[in-house]
């Protein structure tokens, strides 16, 4: 390989094992190949087995399975698989090149999606064990099975965000349900007065496709009571096609307001990092829909008590106006700079902010009809509750608010009243297709 002008450098020059060190950090078939042309020696160091064992890896391979695949196939005389070529093939080298035949134009979409199950899996094994229970096995591919897996799905893109979603159905089959309602969505839930909602990832053989006017989407989340749900995009007009085909939304009944969660795989990639990242809460093995921190999420702390506000954009609602919900969740961190063991929500005062720069302020005793108390025992309290539009056509763009607390409990008061911040938070106004 020629380096400069004036030295260069054969493969002799270093160790065998490093230069096996440096092949194996190759980070795709391509280079590995260009490598390979160079001399020699390199098209040897190319073909060790520890470098494709490395490839497999980053490429993130079922190798347990491909191999099996790959015994199968030779012993069928598979076209793609000529004994009499891949003979001289190290053992991992004959793995990835079946993997890279089987999942021909599928292999990024395979690395991608399988590293973000893989990755999910992992933290619902930490996590939510019961999410974990109830992600069914994959579907077969294209080979494999009477009807392939494009088919039963109904995708005909070939779009890369459709073949994402192609290859996270062959990984897994959405989630197992014994009853037609799941607690433990994998999108998240929430509790609303008295309304429940989980957001669960649908099997293949639930998959629906409906129509909102112009809009078609293909509804891969549902939530059998509420209604709630998420669907691609798979027919639009011509005018938002580059901006909104094969991306994840959720529209709102009876108007054009929608929700993008950007291309599928986007979506669902950042998804599982959000939840590896803390950024959605679990409690009693259920996920909360309401993140903990992003654009329209906010915290405050005082008097030893966290205060967190988290909004979403109500996509089930029906009435002509936007619906907002939003969830406050109290924490208590600290009883010493409390003062005492508990505290209790006495009021609530919030000042909502609109689009021309008008405030509206509203106030009550407790929150939700309810006056909790949070304490050393019991130290979290959360509830969720709505806002919306004014029907004279004024629009809510973000609240903040204060809560009055009483140290100990209404009843036996510990001390004087203090209030807790509830900070500034922006509503998720949606977008419209006009």
């Amino acid at each position: 390989m020629q380096c400069s002008e004036n030295w260069t450098v054969s493969a002799t020059a270093l160790p065998t094992e490093v230069w096996v060190m440096i092949f194996e950090r190759l980070p795709s078939l391509q280079a590995i190949c260009e490598c390979g042309k160079v001399s020699r020696e390199w098209r040897a160091l190319a073909s060790n087995d520890a470098v494709w064992s490395a490839l497999l890896r980053h490429a993130c391979v079922d190798t347990e399975a491909e191999a099996k695949f790959a015994r199968r196939q030779a012993a069928e005389s598979h076209p793609y698989m000529d004994q009499s070529i891949t003979s001289c093939f190290s053992r991992n080298k004959r793995i990835y090149a079946a993997w890279h035949q089987r999942y021909r134009g599928f292999t990024e979409s395979y690395t991608r999606m399988r590293r973000a199950t893989l990755r999910l899996e992992s933290w619902a094994r930490a996590n939510c064990e019961p999410l974990l229970q109830s992600l069914a096995p994959g579907l077969g591919w294209m080979e494999s099975e009477t009807m392939p897996v494009r088919e039963l799905l109904g995708v005909t893109s070939d779009s890369s965000a459709m073949r994402d979603f192609i290859i996270l159905y062959h990984l897994h089959d959405g989630q197992r349900r014994r009853q037609r309602y799941l607690p433990h969505g994998l999108f998240g839930s929430y509790e609303c007065y008295g309304e429940f909602c989980s957001l669960s990832w649908l099997s293949s053989r639930m998959l629906q496709v409906i129509s909102m006017g112009k809009v078609r989407l293909l509804i891969f989340a549902w939530c059998h009571t509420s209604r709630n749900y998420l669907g691609i995009v798979i027919d639009c007009p011509a005018a938002h096609t580059n901006h909104l085909l094969h991306h994840v939304i959720q529209m709102q009944p009876q108007s054009y307001r929608f929700v993008d969660r950007g291309r599928f795989g986007d979506f669902f990639t950042g998804y599982v990092d959000e939840l590896a990242s803390g950024t959605h809460t679990v409690h009693d093995g259920i996920v909360s829909m309401f993140p903990n921190c992003g654009p329209h999420a906010n915290t405050s702390v005082s008097h030893g008590i966290r205060t967190t506000v988290s909004t979403m954009f109500c996509a089930d609602e029906t009435p002509r106006f936007r619906v907002y919900r939003y969830e406050i969740t109290f924490e208590l961190l600290n009883t010493n700079i409390l003062g005492c063991s508990s505290a209790q929500v006495k009021s609530r005062k919030f000042l909502l902010h609109y689009h021309n720069n008008e405030l509206s302020h509203t106030r009550g005793a407790g929150v939700a009809g309810q006056f909790p108390i949070i304490s050393s025992d019991q130290p979290f309290y959360r509830y969720c509750s709505r806002l919306h539009d004014e029907e004279t056509g004024m629009m809510v763009l973000a609240f903040e608010g204060l809560i009055t607390m009483v140290p100990g409990s209404l009843d036996f008061p510990q001390g004087p009243e203090f209030t807790l911040n509830i900070p500034y938070t922006e509503l998720p106004v949606p977008l419209e297709i006009v």
